[in-house]
């Protein structure tokens, strides 16, 4: 299993995770506008209590979007510099992956929808489904939509259930489309980690020069 840092800072929460030999330690905290206050301090807080170095990674990852413009810029450039320093590769997350993830995790549901605001009256929208080692797979890619248009659109399974404070703020159109869903908005750390392991031993590792955010819109909403 590789050693991994993580962070993520997409959403309200800001969070790290160091994953050593099956065993993740994290940091977690809900602390709008002050990302830059505390995921620096999280991630020296978790490679001084494992005495672990840079040097002893094998790569760094970050929940690269979408999610806030602010967030995503802001875990880019740290996973970039951390990256750059330690000559390590980097592994780029979908944030609505990582909650997909959770859900399995924690429910173990294997098949999820994941809505988050995007604001301007959008969503960004995945489709995920648990594979035989019990990683979430993207069934589509990842979309930036407008919730009545894509509510009419989606048909979904019993088995089916959805993820994000998407549906909480559409729920009376998503109702009829999605009629279970986990209220579940903050992108955790810990299962960027884990979603990363799996993507680096498969080789989809990349360079800290492209180790870019994914915004999914070209007008920016700034968050």
């Amino acid at each position: 299993m590789p050693k991994i840092l993580a962070i993520d800072t997409s959403t309200d929460a800001c969070s790290a995770a160091l994953l050593l030999d099956h065993e993740i330690f994290d940091r977690f905290m809900v602390a709008p506008k002050e990302h830059t206050s505390f995921i620096l301090a999280m991630v020296d807080e978790l490679l001084s209590e494992s005495k672990v170095g840079f040097g002893e990674l094998d790569a760094i990852a970050f929940g690269c979007g979408p999610g806030s413009f602010t967030g995503v810029r802001l875990a880019s450039s740290i996973a970039q510099g951390f990256a750059f320093a330690s000559v390590l590769p980097v592994v780029r997350i979908s944030t609505l992956r990582a909650l997909a993830q959770e859900i399995f995790v924690e429910y173990k549901i294997p098949k999820v929808l994941v809505a988050q605001d995007a604001r301007m009256q959008e969503i960004y929208f995945g489709e995920y489904c648990v594979d035989d080692n019990g990683v979430m797979r993207g069934i589509k890619p990842d979309i930036l939509a407008n919730p009545y248009e894509l509510a009419n659109a989606i048909v979904v399974d019993d088995d089916v259930v959805g993820v994000g404070d998407g549906f909480e703020i559409y729920s009376e159109i998503f109702s009829r489309s999605c009629k279970r869903f986990i209220s579940r908005r903050y992108v955790q750390a810990k299962y960027v980690a884990k979603l990363a392991a799996d993507d680096f031993m498969k080789g989809l590792a990349v360079s800290a020069e492209q180790a870019q955010p994914a915004y999914l819109r070209e007008k920016v909403a700034w968050a």
